[in-house]
């Protein structure tokens, strides 16, 4: 590792170590590979802003605070891209870890932005205490979660309107609440994974992310393992804005989704799900628990099943160093950003295990909205063929780029991906004299 005492001005303004991060720990040792000086892997390391804000939100007659960071991690190759997240759990130090990572992904797949991330502490089980609501209401839950967004739009309206920070969808967002920055900038190039019919949107925005890791996916069942789709069994783990279309793509394509999980609960048949059938289940009851087609399984459960990939497509950290050591999955494919720990990777690596990292495997949705943002700059609106035909592409270009820098130099994938993508962003760095 490299030298960690001088590790970060940022530090000793905040007066707090950042905790062992993956990226921090991967960009490092790729600096150290690439012989760069430790002070250089610092800056490289480091976010450029990082600011702390309180939101005061007028929700149903009461006036509710939420707290929240927006990191502003690396510009040297385009503005600042990332989405908003809403979960009760925000920290600064998870936002700053989220905007390295996108910085990490436009860099790999060659998407001319930099990394950012918006965090808002928005908890909804204290939002049901707090308006007395039971039992579960999700029109109730859009009224927080789409005025916490209106009033984050109205104070940092100038950022969006200067394309200095382009927000988009994440954990706890989507369409609607993209539509609600737009209501405040009326800018259709200040927002993107806007919802559809609205200035600037764009056809397969929203399935980008999942089919570009459906893309990935099949072709490590048909290149890594051997395998042939219609033979080949998935556990997926999360059924949300990413794991419901990617069932959906996966099954097209003849691949048993043997199990699925959601916050709510889990579903699982040896013999393949109904995924329709599941996905109308959904519909009507917003989580996969309690599906006929199926017997009920944990994430335990569902983590440790011999399956030929584990798709992790929901919140980070699932996947410890001990659920890694006893992970019967012959492959994982990172769907979900930051889904194993350091400790998970270091047992992964030791067991030789293929993983498709997070910034490949879930890059579809940056890649579609780098092309809603030119699109909207343009008033040209590319079909869904054509955003799915470049997901591919892109995905499938730098997958080829990593898996050969991984066989020459005896790496894993992910170590090659965070490599490359640390090579093009310090190349732009030094070139802009930005380090």
């Amino acid at each position: 590792m490299a030298e960690r005492a001088a590790r970060t001005e940022m530090e000793a303004v905040l007066q707090a170590a950042e905790p062992v991060t993956r990226s921090v720990w991967l960009m490092e040792r790729a600096g150290e590979r690439l012989g760069l000086p430790v002070e250089h892997i610092h800056e490289l390391v480091a976010p450029q802003e990082v600011t702390v804000f309180r939101v005061p939100c007028k929700i149903l007659g009461q006036v509710v605070n939420f707290w929240g960071c927006l990191a502003l991690h690396n510009s040297a190759r385009g503005p600042f891209k990332g989405g908003i997240r809403l979960a009760p759990d925000v920290t600064i130090w998870e936002t700053t870890e989220l905007a390295r990572l996108m910085t990490l992904k436009c860099a790999l797949c060659d998407v001319e932005f930099g990394g950012g991330k918006t965090g808002i502490r928005v908890d909804m089980a204290r939002m049901y205490e707090r308006f007395g609501r039971t039992p579960r209401d999700l029109a109730f839950e859009k009224i927080i979660s789409l005025d916490a967004i209106e009033y984050f739009a109205q104070q940092y309206r100038d950022v969006f309107l200067k394309h200095h920070y382009i927000p988009a969808p994440d954990m706890g967002t989507g369409p609607d609440e993209m539509a609600f920055i737009y209501n405040e900038t009326l800018d259709p190039a200040s927002v993107t994974g806007k919802a559809e019919g609205v200035h600037g949107w764009l056809p397969g925005r929203k399935e980008s992310t999942a089919v570009g890791c459906a893309y990935v996916t099949l072709r490590v069942l048909q290149e890594t393992l051997g395998r042939d789709p219609v033979e080949a069994t998935v556990a997926l783990q999360g059924f949300g804005n990413v794991g419901r279309p990617l069932a959906l793509e996966l099954a097209s394509a003849g691949v048993r989704i043997v199990a699925v999980t959601d916050l709510y609960g889990g579903t699982h048949h040896p013999s393949g799900l109904d995924v329709d059938g599941l996905l109308e289940h959904f519909g009507e009851t917003a989580t996969v628990g309690g599906f006929p087609g199926g017997e009920p399984i944990d994430n335990a459960g569902l983590l440790a099943l011999p399956v030929d990939v584990l798709i992790p497509a929901a919140a980070g950290d699932v996947i410890t160093g001990p659920v890694a050591g006893q992970l019967r999955a012959r492959c994982v494919v990172e769907a979900a950003n930051m889904p194993t720990t350091v400790e998970g990777m270091t047992v992964f690596e030791q067991r030789e295990l293929p993983v498709v990292p997070d910034i490949l495997a879930n890059a579809g949705g940056v890649i579609a909205s780098m092309l809603e943002y030119s699109s909207s700059l343009s008033a040209i609106k590319p079909t869904q063929t054509e955003v799915y035909d470049i997901v591919r592409r892109k995905i499938g270009e730098n997958f080829d780029l990593a898996r050969s820098l991984a066989a020459s130099e005896n790496l894993s994938l992910t170590q090659a991906s965070v490599e490359l993508a640390v090579q093009r962003v310090y190349g732009v760095m030094k070139g802009r004299r930005m380090i």
